[in-house]
């Protein structure tokens, strides 16, 4: 799926009251009720992954999954992809809060939420979630990460282009279709914010790359 998103956000802190063991904000973006009762539900099993479940597409426990085990090559089944999440988040940072500070409709069936996330040990960061309605039902079927660097280089595969984002440490890769508005905007040098989620349903070489959602030149 291939999602060209272009909308301005600004983070903006909220004060929030707790509520369980997590608090989100009480005056979030508008949406439909029926979409923030799964929003919550997933967040109140956050640091249970498996409890969370019949919120979640099969992609989206893939695209966790590759994004934990870093291993493109591992080929287990959903159950044993879930199993291997559910074991790792017991040794990692539990979920403290979440503030859902941006929501945008992309049709019937399909929403995109951004979410800013704070860990046990202070640490903040902003995803962004898409979820699909399957049925009757609403899943989250998406995370798209956030990356801040400097377009080290620009290439093509077929009808893709691809940047590798980062610097001489640390680089992602992002791909996006060559008639996008991204894949003539950016050149080699810029230094973008970059979002994307990991692409787990196609297979366009040995590494692990991320499906562009957005791209933003940072001046």
């Amino acid at each position: 799926m291939q999602l060209s998103v272009w909308k301005s956000w600004l983070y903006k802190k909220r004060h929030s009251n707790k509520a369980d063991s997590m608090y989100t904000v009480d005056k979030g973006p508008a949406m439909p009720d029926e979409v923030r009762e799964v929003i919550q539900q997933f967040f109140r099993t956050y640091n249970h992954f498996k409890g969370a479940r019949s919120l979640q597409t099969d992609t989206f426990i893939k695209e966790v999954f590759y994004a934990t085990k870093q291993d493109p090559g591992d080929q287990r089944t959903i159950e044993e992809m879930e199993s291997y999440i559910q074991h790792k988040n017991v040794l990692r940072l539990r979920l403290k809060s979440y503030v859902i500070d941006e929501y945008l409709s992309l049709g019937e069936k399909i929403c995109m939420i951004g979410v800013t996330r704070e860990f046990s040990n202070n640490h903040r960061n902003r995803v962004l979630y898409f979820l699909i309605k399957e049925g009757q039902s609403w899943k989250f079927h998406h995370i798209a990460r956030s990356h801040h660097g400097t377009i080290l280089d620009k290439f093509q595969i077929r009808e893709q282009t691809g940047f590798v984002v980062g610097n001489e440490k640390a680089a992602l890769l992002f791909l996006t279709h060559s008639s996008s508005a991204d894949a003539s905007t950016f050149i080699t040098g810029d230094y973008v914010h970059a979002e994307g989620y990991l692409e787990v349903e196609q297979e366009a070489s040995s590494h692990l790359y991320y499906r562009v959602v957005r791209m933003n030149r940072v001046h």
